[in-house]
């Protein structure tokens, strides 16, 4: 490859995946691409002499009818060779192109081509490390490349020619001590993808080009630097709008008039103002999906900042807190005549470490996932200012290479990107920053220290409904057993391995360093013995009687703080001999380091990574040491508050066995521990009360009803024009029946309303397991064979599952636990939502059941003050998936007749809508319920939001 290189960008559609299968191409597609501009195109269908099957001609479009008189591959096999001859073929997934392309060219006589090739997709990859996803469609979408006919081979292979030119002009951008790094990786792509880093590193020698402005190097690697955040003063403060008209006058044209939203905004602003003149309550909001929440409290909010505190708001994920700061913010600096500038804040593990990740640079890696992430880290740095990992989108943010460069949270001033850190970059925004976004996480362990450094700052606790559960998690501590010891395995195998790099190898002939590592491998091997006599001394006690309902049933057993206190005499001797000699081990590993450290410049990259690798390795494990003794440590302090539980995969699987203990309930603990640092809190959510006069609510949030101002917002959404609710007044006793029966209703049920309308389907279930079951089922029914179906556990990701269906046409998602909420598809995208069953919450769970019995010790019923409102309230959740706009339409069916026979159902019933229409019958009542509300037209038209 060079600068008069000609690349043949080639998409082909075929039968099908298998060669070898007797599957042919069907369409080729090819563009040539010069010095950067496309110089000629060549496309054709192709005769496959066999049958195209339904589901191929529904995603290309080619029919068999459309092929009959193509020209066979043979007539095309002559052209078509002699044009890919002497170019580089180019690809997305070039693995798969080439070698079918390569297999026809044998099966008609002609010899395999022996050309080069490309592939666009690790090249999207590695120089667009940001993008959210790498389908060819999706990035011609993100770049506005012209791609009408997706699956089409002449749109594919015009849309991979821009593609490829867009990124070889920026892998050409790269700086050259970037590209150099690229180079020295030596990285395995597929077929000759790396060359073309060499072809950019030759042109950019040839034609040198100066480092842009914005970048900078230091110790090796290519940096952004730190972007400012725009300036805020203000020579006096503006008023804030009160009125409508005042409001109005602000609000850009495009933007719709929310009146709830208005009035939202009052509620907030009123509550914090003039605090002189009356008392600041805590405040709780509940604002409907589609009157604009965030922009409803966000406003207020900044007019209160300009002479008061800064402003936190916590969410409940950080995907939440990039919408905050990328499309809120922005939105209301288009409305305030002042500037508000903003920052985001995670917890440090979700930033990268420069200086750890300089260091694995130099550390040969034979792992291709890894050479790749090093490579899109890379380019990344010359990107990023912000260092947050989250940017990358990336499935693999927790394999094991990220466990090396995430950042700890500690930096020291002898660190070579001390100045470049980007924890510090973010702590020295905060200090400029008028608004702050934090998740609950955060919020639940940085409280204190947001509280001290902003001196009591606002906090609007956005997605509220999380906040008790965000809490509870975050006050886990967890012991995974098996993990311990498969650390120690690691630290022996990597001091005395007998093939490969080994520390006593790198040690040869210092007596005192072998000396240590002989002694670590002795403690490591003791720690196991101790460990493994306390997963024995717990099993036995609190598990080895368990009987599961199958060999593969997680067992989870919650243990009394008397029964765990009886066991001290055996666990306690064993846990101060773990604490004991993992505080040998950290010592003798102190003594190995001054061995390293005087001779550090004899050992390579990779034998400094190695002792580091263990170093990191030994220190992980004195913390989770340290949590093992915290956890021990709770139950001499009888914390009534507190909780202990052990958990195996499965009956009898001792090695499996965790330890944990958390925070029992949030009363007491949010108010001390979290609103105590900031002034009176702000809690709103899209779906917060499960009745009118919730103390449920209140409970949760650890709020006094007397020092509390609550506010319900009504709906901007017509239901009885834009939904209908459908309740299954038959069907088997929920209590009595048999799980197989059950299954087998409900794979009837929806197979028989599901068929009825071909629309967009969420099913929601509280069951994984019955979820695997149904979908089982459901694939077999004839009527569902020109439909996808979609599972949660079974067909990917739940990103990837909802990406997928939002995309579909008369898709069926069959979703559990995280489908219930924070899913948003709007119009078609959703039209039917079927509800299998009332969301209770499992009895068994470990955390119900402690919950229960503390509800009851405080003399309260469970059912009515925990169990029957948390129902209601993931309900109303669930059925706020569909309606998301004001012109969306659809159905909403519950298959749980206790809606009608139980008193609880009418209380839950009060909690949807009051004007969402409701009508009652058996499956078959229903389908045809759904055949005429779908056919049927609003009475009145819906007008779309000016927006």
């Amino acid at each position: 490859m060079d600068k008069d290189t000609v690349y043949a960008v080639v998409d082909i559609e075929t039968t099908g995946t298998s060669v070898t299968d007797g599957d042919r191409i069907i369409q080729i597609g090819c563009v040539f691409v010069q010095h950067n501009r496309i110089i000629n195109h060549f496309e054709t269908d192709v005769n496959p002499l066999r049958e195209i099957p339904a589901s191929i001609s529904r995603l290309t479009g080619i029919t068999n009818k459309r092929v009959r008189h193509a020209p066979l591959f043979d007539d095309v096999a002559a052209t078509l060779y002699s044009q890919l001859t002497n170019t580089v073929f180019v690809a997305h997934n070039v693995n798969f192109d080439l070698p079918f392309i390569n297999a026809e060219f044998a099966r008609v006589g002609y010899p395999e081509l022996t050309i080069e090739g490309l592939d666009t997709v690790s090249l999207s990859q590695i120089l667009l490390p940001t993008a959210a996803s790498f389908r060819l469609r999706d990035l011609s979408s993100l770049f506005n490349i012209e791609h009408d006919n997706p699956h089409s081979a002449d749109s594919d292979a015009s849309a991979t020619a821009e593609l490829f030119i867009f990124l070889f002009r920026r892998l050409r951008a790269l700086p050259l001590v970037t590209l150099q790094q690229m180079i020295d990786l030596h990285p395995e792509l597929p077929l000759q993808t790396a060359a073309l880093f060499d072809v950019a590193m030759r042109l950019n020698h040839e034609k040198p080009r100066k480092l842009p402005d914005y970048l900078y190097i230091k110790n090796g690697l290519a940096l952004r630097h730190a972007s400012a955040l725009p300036a805020t003063t203000l020579a006096e403060p503006v008023k804030y709008p009160k009125t409508k008209k005042q409001k109005q006058k602000l609000m850009p044209d495009n933007l719709e008039w929310r009146p709830e939203q208005a009035k939202m905004m009052n509620y907030i602003y009123n509550n914090y103002a003039n605090s002189d003149q009356h008392p600041v309550k805590q405040m709780i909001v509940e604002a409907p999906t589609g009157i604009g929440k965030s922009l409803g409290y966000l406003l207020p909010m900044a007019y209160l900042n300009q002479q008061g505190p800064t402003v936190v708001i916590s969410t409940a994920t950080t995907l939440l807190q990039e919408q905050l700061l990328d499309q809120t913010l922005p939105l209301l600096n288009q409305i305030v005549p002042f500037q508000i500038n903003a920052v985001l804040v995670k917890g440090s593990r979700h930033y990268l470490d420069l200086q750890k990740f300089a260091a694995t640079l130099k550390v040969a890696e034979t792992s291709k996932q890894t050479q790749l992430l090093k490579l899109r880290l890379l380019v990344w740095l010359t990107m990023t200012t912000t260092g947050d990992l989250d940017e990358l989108h990336l499935a693999t943010y927790r394999a094991p290479y990220f466990q090396e460069v995430v950042h700890e949270g500690t930096i020291r001033e002898d660190n070579p990107f001390y100045e470049d850190d980007f924890l510090r970059r973010r702590d020295q925004q905060m200090t400029q920053a008028q608004v702050i976004i934090v998740n609950h996480a955060y919020l639940s362990e940085h409280a204190s220290d947001l509280g001290e450094r902003l001196d009591r700052p606002y906090l609007v606790i956005d997605e509220a409904q999380h906040l008790a559960e965000n809490t509870l998690r975050q006050r886990r501590t967890q012991i995974k057993f098996a993990q311990l010891t498969n650390a120690l395995h690691h630290i022996q195998r990597d001091i005395n391995r007998e093939i490969g790099p080994s520390l006593l190898a790198l040690f040869t002939g210092d007596t005192q360093a072998t000396n240590t590592l002989h002694r670590l491998v002795l403690l490591s091997e003791e720690l196991e013995e101790t460990l493994n006599q306390l997963v024995n001394q717990l099993f036995l006690a609190f598990l080895a009687r368990q009987r599961g309902n199958n060999q593969n049933q997680t067992i989870e057993k919650l243990i009394p703080t008397e029964e765990l206190d009886a066991l001290r005499p055996q666990t306690d001797p064993l846990v101060a001999t773990i604490v004991g000699d993992t505080t040998d081990l950290l010592a003798q590993l102190g003594g190995l380091r001054q061995s390293f450290d005087r001779q550090q410049d004899r050992f390579s990259a990779s034998e400094r990574h190695l002792f580091e690798q263990v170093d990191t390795r030994i220190h992980q494990f004195d913390d989770e040491v340290s949590q093992l003794q915290d956890i021990f440590a709770q139950v001499t302090k009888t914390h009534t508050a507190s909780l202990f539980w052990v958990t195996i995969n499965h009956v009898g699987d001792r090695n499996s066995l965790q330890f944990a203990s958390g925070l029992l309930a949030t009363e007491g603990f949010l108010r001390r521990q979290i609103y105590a640092h900031f002034q009176p809190v702000l809690l709103t959510g899209a779906t917060l009360f499960s009745s009118g006069r919730s103390q449920y609510i209140l409970d949760q949030f650890d709020l006094d009803r007397d020092e509390t101002v609550t506010h319900r917002m009504r709906s901007s959404f017509d239901y009885s024009e834009q939904a209908q609710l459908f309740i299954a007044n038959t069907g088997p006793e929920l209590s009595r029946v048999a799980p197989a029966d059950y299954v087998v209703y409900l794979t009837a049920a929806i197979s028989q309303i599901a068929g009825a309308v071909n629309k967009q389907t969420l099913i929601l279930f509280n069951s994984l397991s019955v979820i695997e079951q149904v979908y089982q089922q459901l694939v077999e029914q004839p009527e569902f064979a020109q439909r996808e179906i979609f599972a949660q556990g079974i067909s990917g990701s739940r990103e990837r599952i909802a990406k997928r269906f939002a995309t579909s046409h008369g898709a069926i998602l069959l979703g559990a636990a995280s489908f219930w909420e924070g899913i948003d598809l709007p119009a078609e995208q959703l039209e039917l939502l079927i509800v299998t069953r009332l969301p209770f919450d499992s009895p068994d769970r470990v955390f119900v059941k402690a919950d229960y019995a503390r509800l009851e010790a405080a003399g309260k019923n469970p059912f009515y003050n925990a169990a029957l409102p948390a129902a209601t309230l993931k309900l109303r959740q669930g059925v706020g998936r569909l309606i998301r706009t004001p012109t969306d339409r659809g159905a909403i069916v519950l298959l749980d007749q206790r809606l009608i026979e139980r008193h609880y159902g009418q209380s839950i019933l009060r909690a949807l809508p009051a004007d969402l229409p409701r009508t009652t019958g058996d499956v078959t009542a229903i389908s045809q319920g759904l055949v005429n509300f779908f056919e049927k037209k609003p009475a009145k038209p819906v007008t779309p939001p000016e927006v």
